[in-house]
């Protein structure tokens, strides 16, 4: 059964997964209409593909590591089924490497519940977030959760407060020498020049507009399940989730910030998604239901995946 399957972190759930996503990964980008050839462009989407696989690791790793679920693999699982159900995602290479550079910056934020090695860990997130903000510049916003963590976790070392400032500079001078040095030395002010793009619902298909809101309305619901069921553990457990809820928002602003990339950039806000997701199928007792909780989803993304990839 699936939730027996993924109900511990094994070797045959890495294989399942990984060759589950790579299979739509390529029908993504068949379905694209890419041509399978040695180009810049095909570079791009070798490397967006690799940024994916390892991202599927590190997302179980931050779960694992930092006891934000139980000792399974559901995190991975939903994390997965997400990438299938937003295939717009699979099919964007600059989103997937931002995306992966963002969940790095994730993992060193929430260890610095450890309250160890503070400094490194800081400079570490905001070097990584600013990394992400070369290949989609509204990620910039992330930088603020990093402050906000500082608050609520180190709030009196001013010093603290000025090492982001610092991951900053060491990314800005570096990337400006390497496009100075390749010819593109405007590349950078052209980049960040932030103006929000709107998004024109009139344009967008209504399938894909019922089947966001249908995901931010199911992750609301099971984020307040998360909540209550959390209610009287420890405040440190509480704070996390509180942080997560934060990344969340600050996830979903960005995607709606980048106009006709929401549908690729709603990715920033997976890991929060599936956490709360695995947090919901946790707290179900009967497995019956919660084998038809994981099968009911697998088949709901799947059948979302193919009518997308037709009607399109």
């Amino acid at each position: 059964m699936i939730s027996s399957l993924f109900g511990k972190t094994r070797p045959v759930n890495y294989i399942l997964v990984l060759s589950v996503v790579f299979v739509f990964f390529s029908l993504a980008q068949l379905r694209q209409g890419e041509a399978f050839e040695l180009s810049s462009n095909f570079l791009w989407v070798i490397v967006g593909l690799c940024c994916l696989l390892l991202s599927l690791f590190l997302v179980n790793f931050i779960v694992q590591k930092n006891q934000l679920t139980a000792a399974d693999s559901y995190a991975m699982f939903f994390y997965a089924q997400f990438c299938i159900l937003f295939q717009d995602f699979l099919k964007d290479p600059v989103v997937l490497i931002a995306s992966f550079f963002l969940l790095l910056a994730q993992r060193r934020l929430v260890s610095m519940k450890s309250m160890k090695n503070l400094k490194e860990k800081i400079f570490d997130a905001a070097l990584y977030i600013f990394v992400a903000s070369l290949f989609v510049n509204w990620t910039l916003l992330f930088i603020l959760i990093v402050w906000i963590y500082i608050y609520f976790y180190t709030p009196k070392k001013i010093n603290y407060w000025l090492i982001p400032l610092a991951a900053a500079v060491t990314v800005g001078l570096t990337s400006w020498s390497v496009f100075f040095l390749s010819g593109d030395p405007q590349y950078l002010f052209e980049h960040f020049a932030f103006s929000p793009e709107a998004i024109k619902f009139d344009l967008v298909p209504t399938f894909s507009v019922v089947k966001t809101a249908s995901f931010l309305l199911l992750v609301v619901i099971v984020g307040i399940i998360a909540f209550i069921k959390q209610g009287k553990s420890g405040q440190g457990r509480v704070t996390q989730l509180r942080l997560l809820v934060i990344a969340w928002i600050v996830g979903i602003a960005i995607a709606f910030l980048t106009g006709e990339r929401f549908a690729s950039t709603i990715a920033f806000a997976f890991l929060t998604s599936a956490v709360f997701a695995a947090r919901y199928v946790e707290s179900i007792r009967k497995v019956l239901v919660k084998n038809m909780v994981m099968y009911a989803f697998t088949v709901v993304s799947i059948v979302v995946f193919f009518l997308e990839w037709v009607l399109k």
